[in-house]
Formats: structure tokens, C-alpha cells, sequence
């Protein structure tokens, strides 16, 4: 499996929320290793080779944040009840919630992940984290095609050694803001990998 990896620069990312940008949430702390993962389709493939991955970094227990369309609502409930997955409201909007669960262990993130690819693919918000204080809601200045205007954002807390994953537009990506020492070069970072993904090195100015 051939997949491109980027460490983006500083300026691909700020305190403020991008609307159609790297990021559309906001970033809070430090953010010593920010990395994009490409040239993958996750509905096809990300349900085999990101349990995998987090299985690898000993990554568990997780934290997933996702914005939860009303039309899915009961799905998505229904899928965490039948695994034992605890979840709570972050937010409500008209016709979506923030939702966040808590997955301990490969069995629950792989029963979890093909719904958080679906709802990412679709350009809704989802990621998760290593951290439980991990994400909260607050009113930012957004950027992009909201430039100058206040409403909602996910904030993300960074803290010393953890990590958060981002489903990218499109589920063409996954992007990661993290703090974790294995992430500090390249040649670290492709190491966690499953051994069949093929990684090729794209540096960015």
C-alpha cells in the first residue's frame, strides 16, 4: 500500500479554525509534529491499516470527536450501546451534534472506525485523540471562507506526548497534530507503520 507523508510547515495552521483549510478547528498548545498522510482513500482501505496503526503506538485508550448528523444519530448510538462504547454530547446544533466516545481497545475502535470514516468522508468533522481533555467547543474567529466571523469551533488541547488524527476532506487524508517523541522524524514515524504500507517522503515549502 503506497501512501505520501508531509510534515506541514507553521503556516498551515494556527489558533484559529480554517473553514476549508488545514485545520477547521482550532489548536490550543504546543504542536512540535504536524504531518499529513496521502494518496489513500479511507473508505476503501482505512478500516484495515488504522486499527493496525494505533494498535502499533499503544495508542488506546482513544478519544473520537464527531460531528454527528441528526439522520445518523440512531446509528451511530446504536453502534456504541452494542460495543459498550460510553459516549456523550459535546454540543448540539440544529441538525447535528458533537459527539464524543471513548473506545478502549483494538475491538472497539475497529467496530467504531468504518462510522467515523463515513462521517469524515463526508466532510463532517471527525477525529480522535490520545488525550481525554482532548477537545471542547468555543466561540473562535474563524478563517478561510468564514474570514472574520465568530461562531462554534472544536478546540483541540494539545498536552505533552499526546496526538490527535484528523480525517481529512474527502477521507483522502489523514492529518495528525501531535507531541509524541515517535513522530520526530521521518524515519520514526514510518517505523510504526504496518509493514505492507510503502511510504514516499514529500517535503513542503
Amino acid at each position: 500500500m503506497d501512501v505520501d507523508i508531509s510534515y506541514l510547515p507553521a503556516h498551515y495552521f494556527s489558533s484559529d479554525p480554517d473553514n476549508g483549510g488545514f485545520f477547521p478547528f482550532a489548536i490550543e498548545g504546543p504542536t512540535n509534529y504536524v504531518f499529513d498522510i496521502g494518496n489513500i482513500y479511507l473508505p476503501d482501505d482505512g478500516d484495515r491499516w488504522l486499527p493496525m496503526w494505533m494498535k502499533n503506538l499503544s495508542a488506546f485508550p482513544l478519544y473520537c470527536c464527531m460531528e454527528v448528523p441528526s439522520y445518523w444519530k440512531e446509528e451511530f448510538e446504536e453502534i456504541c450501546k452494542s460495543n459498550h462504547i460510553a459516549y456523550k454530547s459535546l454540543a448540539y446544533k440544529k441538525k447535528s451534534d458533537m459527539k464524543i466516545a471513548e473506545v478502549h481497545g483494538l475491538k472497539q475502535f475497529q467496530m467504531l472506525l468504518p462510522f467515523c470514516i463515513t462521517i469524515g468522508s463526508s466532510n463532517s468533522l471527525a477525529l480522535w485523540s490520545t488525550n481525554r481533555a482532548a477537545f471542547s467547543v468555543e466561540k473562535r474567529k474563524w478563517k478561510g471562507n468564514w474570514f472574520k466571523k465568530f461562531d462554534d469551533s472544536v478546540v483541540v488541547h494539545l498536552e505533552e506526548g499526546s496526538s490527535v488524527f484528523w480525517i481529512g476532506y474527502d477521507g483522502t487524508s489523514i492529518a495528525v497534530i501531535s507531541n509524541n517523541h515517535l513522530f520526530s522524524t521521518y524515519e520514526k514515524l514510518i517505523s510504526t507503520f504496518p509493514e505492507y504500507m510503502k511510504p514516499t517522503f514529500w517535503e513542503l515549502e
